[in-house]
């Protein structure tokens, strides 16, 4: 794994250890509260505007939720963390950098440096957390049998219905404009260590759609994506497309999305299984329109796994699973075809919180 910063001959990369949180804002908190729990997030800590969300894992939260000083929704940024404080001081260096800040009022404290990428976004540099102890669940140790190896014997798989059981932030992904998408993509390699798992591109042009990159920690096994980034269509703005976080496996992952639908959420996109990466995704709109996604059996990597590059197809993102819908491609609620209701043969109704 190179230290070396490719942008600067004196300033290193700042090697970080994984992501932490994504910091969203949200017109209506309540409302974000309510699907956040149905989504599976656990409160870790709530002021009268901001929630700090957990998964059953390490991190002592993934998700902040902040009441919008204006009626839009709003991607506030990422954050993570750096391998020592040396790193952090690093990161005091970089254009825009603030310097070393105290998170006295976040869960597990510590320190960090913010500062923004080349489309505005928050990049947040994470020192000295206190980690959580990871929540053990029996249903979770229980192995699965196949047709030909049967190694669950006098085990019992007994569900209960309920959201699903969030363990962390996996990766986040940004669409960014054409004349950034390069800038940005050489920005966050440059500067962090980040190192790319795979590539799409046009066929026509040859040039990059999509780069997914993951957490460069040498032989060491990561997951596939950390970060991605595509390329957006003429005249669109840059934006969050979604957060993704892991769940257990495929029967907690199917019980979440039972569990929102029965709650009257609207499903993006899912189940299904992604082609790059691998893992079963399911989409879900949250009330402001944000794209949020569980995932789970997803692919790891480390430097020894080759980078592919591929044209974009029709069976690039997925292998199976529902047909790709236009509002996982625009990123608009709005754009979702609702299926009738089986009782009335009338088109389904509204939710609360379709709208941004």
């Amino acid at each position: 794994m190179s230290s070396a910063n490719p942008a600067s001959s004196t300033l290193p990369r700042i090697r970080v250890d994984r992501i932490t949180h994504v910091h969203y804002q949200y017109p209506s908190l309540p409302n974000a509260h309510k699907f956040l729990l149905d989504f599976g997030l656990q409160v870790a800590k709530e002021t009268d505007t901001q929630i700090y969300y957990r998964g059953f894992g390490s991190q002592p939260y993934i998700f902040v939720a902040e009441k919008s000083p204006t009626s839009d929704r709003k991607f506030v940024g990422a954050a993570w963390a750096v391998v020592s404080l040396e790193d952090l001081e690093n990161a005091t260096k970089l254009p825009g950098a603030s310097g070393i800040l105290n998170l006295d009022d976040a869960p597990g404290g510590g320190k960090c440096v913010v500062l923004k990428d080349p489309n505005g976004f928050g990049v947040m540099f994470v020192y000295g957390q206190e980690l959580r102890e990871v929540e053990s669940w029996p249903l979770a140790e229980i192995e699965t049998n196949t047709a030909l190896v049967k190694v669950r014997k006098g085990q019992f798989r007994r569900y209960q219905p309920g959201p699903s059981r969030v363990h962390k932030l996996g990766h986040f992904g940004l669409v960014v404009t054409e004349e950034n998408f390069k800038k940005t993509a050489d920005w966050y390699s440059a500067t962090l260590t980040l190192a790319l798992s795979d590539a799409v591109f046009d066929p026509k042009t040859k040039d990059d759609r999509m780069n997914f990159f993951h957490v460069d920690k040498g032989l060491e096994w990561t997951d596939h994506h950390t970060f991605f980034l595509a390329c957006a269509k003429p005249g669109e703005p840059a934006h969050i497309h979604h957060s993704s976080f892991e769940v257990d496996d495929m029967d907690t992952q199917l019980l979440g999305h039972d569990w929102l639908e029965k709650k009257g959420w609207t499903n993006c996109w899912g189940v299904g299984r992604h082609k790059l990466g691998s893992q079963i995704f399911d989409y879900w709109f949250d009330p402001a329109g944000n794209i949020l996604e569980h995932y789970s059996d997803g692919d790891l990597v480390n430097s020894e796994t080759p980078a592919s590059r591929e044209p974009a197809a029709f069976d690039t993102i997925h292998i199976w699973g529902p047909n790709v819908p236009l509002a996982f491609l625009t990123g608009k609620v709005e754009d979702v075809v609702r299926a009738p209701n089986p009782l009335t043969g009338q088109p389904a109704s509204g939710i609360e919180g379709a709208k941004a």
